[in-house]
């Protein structure tokens, strides 16, 4: 189903607005923190009971599920514009709407060092290099990244690295103590920018770390390709057709979710009934895969249940409100940052602490309605949101039509 005066496929922008209700909790919910806290501040967004459970329930069903599907989306929409205009021509553009992303993204960073465009952007250029990989290869290839095998290797080699009791003093992904966690909490709340600022540019590269460590550049590079491949075989430009094919994503999803409870459940209760202490890479390896997939199948259930509702005429205009905000999905996203930064943040409010997880959840929420109503409005009026706009602008070397005649 396209939108005729746009040419766009409603439900990939109404995939995109949903997926950014999900990220607006996790952000709220977390305080635009982005990272561990100093233990002098270790349950600070826990203030009594109902928090406790919010952050359950984020943990549980919203946290690492909705930046899975957002992932997906970005490598279907890649699938999309080469398809509207194929060509060299257009893989150069591609390439320079990334290098303007990265931009965005950096300029975001330094404020937010939870930024997601930088990566985005980073990863991007893998998709030029995979457009010509047969399906086959492509579809591999994302799974193994999907359930982050990279990342169990990986953590058989740290294994070895960590000291003789198996515990380290720092992160291990980035090479961090609760001695930096202070002091990058002590930047966010003292009010100085500039302290604030060289504190996130500090960040960049132990960002990436995570990234690497964590196996979530991997992920998400794996979606990457799985959302190009399912643009390759048209599953959302012939949705009408492929009602069945979703019946059997959600079957799997549910299946996989199933699989996934039980070997942790199987694994780890085993061992523990057993008596047996299992190492450490043993932990973080299979406990890293229940994991990954846990998320996975999720993010499948989700977005296939999704789909199916907006075939239905009753529902798809109660989940057409999610369209324009999708629509203008770099926009929120940027606007959401813009807000928690402003409520959590030393140069704002300052509640970073102060207030618990069940009031994030319910603002970020308040917020997201907010940006409903605001999305509506302005694309009556305006082809692109602001930030779309201005991309879209410097992409083409030229001003793009901006007011709707």
């Amino acid at each position: 189903m396209r939108d005729i005066s746009t040419n766009r496929i409603e439900v990939i922008d109404v995939l995109r607005g949903f997926t950014l209700l999900g990220i607006a909790w996790v952000h709220f919910t977390e305080q635009f923190l982005a990272g561990t806290p100093p233990e002098s501040h270790a349950s600070y967004n826990s203030v009594g009971l109902l928090d406790n459970i919010t952050n359950g329930f984020v943990g549980i069903f919203v946290a690492g599920k909705f930046f899975m599907i957002f992932s997906f989306l970005f490598g279907l929409s890649f699938y999309l514009q080469m398809e509207s205009k194929p060509g060299g021509h257009t893989l150069t553009r591609f390439a320079w709407r990334l290098v303007l992303l990265f931009g965005i993204g950096f300029v975001h960073h330094i404020h937010y060092r939870g930024d997601i465009l930088t990566i985005y952007a980073v990863l991007g250029f893998a998709l030029l290099l995979a457009q010509r990989l047969p399906d086959r290869i492509v579809f591999v290839v994302s799974l193994m990244l999907i359930f982050n095998l990279p990342s169990v290797v990986m953590r058989l080699v740290e294994q070895f690295q960590l000291p003789a009791d198996g515990t380290a003093a720092v992160n291990p992904f980035t090479g961090e103590g609760d001695a930096d966690n202070q002091r990058y909490w002590d930047a966010v709340t003292s009010g100085n920018y500039r302290a604030l600022v060289m504190a996130n540019v500090q960040q960049f590269i132990p960002k990436f770390l995570f990234q690497v460590g964590s196996g979530r550049l991997y992920i998400t590079l794996g979606l990457f390709l799985l959302g190009l491949l399912a643009g390759r075989r048209h599953v959302f430009l012939e949705l009408e057709n492929n009602t069945r094919q979703f019946k059997k994503f959600i079957r799997l999803s549910l299946w996989m979710l199933l699989g996934t409870i039980l070997l942790a459940l199987i694994f780890f209760g085993g061992a523990h009934v057993m008596g047996i202490t299992l190492p450490t890479y043993v932990q973080w390896s299979v406990g890293g895969l229940a994991y990954d997939g846990f998320n996975a199948s999720l993010a499948l259930l989700y977005l296939s249940s999704l789909v199916l509702l907006f075939l239905k005429p009753r529902w798809q205009p109660r989940l057409h409100v999610f369209y324009e905000v999708g629509r203008m999905g770099l926009t929120t996203y940027l606007t959401q940052t813009l807000i928690g930064f402003f409520i959590f943040f030393g140069l704002g409010l300052n509640l970073l602490g102060q207030v618990g997880a069940t009031a994030g959840l319910v603002t970020g929420t308040v917020l997201f309605v907010l940006q409903i109503f605001l999305s509506k409005w302005w694309l009556s009026r305006y082809q692109y949101g602001p930030v779309e706009w201005f991309w879209r602008s410097l992409t083409y070397w030229r001003w793009q039509p901006f007011r709707k005649s």
